[in-house]
């Protein structure tokens, strides 16, 4: 089996296991849409390398081999990043949102201070 073989073999796993990966942090609310887009796009472009590169040639496959593999240990860990990322994009709008019931519960009870002091006025006056 040649180098550009292996490629492509290596390519278009790589491409269904992150497209795979990708779906499944979605799923589990772990990437963002727009993330788990571009990761979708990434495997997809991965699948379809490894299924057209026929037409390449390598000379030296042992360090073409080697790059492959870094490659793919840089890969891995960038996913793991974009999950951290969008795991804290998801927490922030949720933290957003609860800022905002507690402003509301804030008002409301600020108004109701307000109504019971004017009352309080009124008895003294009277």
């Amino acid at each position: 089996m040649e180098a550009i073989d292996i490629f492509r073999i290596l390519c278009i796993a790589t491409g269904i296991l992150f497209l795979i990966l990708d779906f499944r942090a979605y799923v589990r609310q772990k990437l963002t849409e727009s993330i788990g887009l571009v990761w979708m796009l990434f495997s997809v472009i991965l699948i379809v390398l490894g299924v057209s590169s026929g037409a390449l040639s390598v000379s030296d496959s042992h360090i073409f081999l080697w790059i492959f593999l870094i490659a793919f240990i840089l890969i891995c860990l960038l996913f793991r990043i974009s999950m951290a990322v969008s795991g804290l994009i998801l927490k922030n709008q949720e933290l957003a949102m609860q800022v905002s019931l507690l402003n509301q519960e804030n008002e409301r009870i600020l108004h109701e201070l307000g109504i019971l002091t004017d009352e309080k006025k009124d008895i003294i006056r009277d």
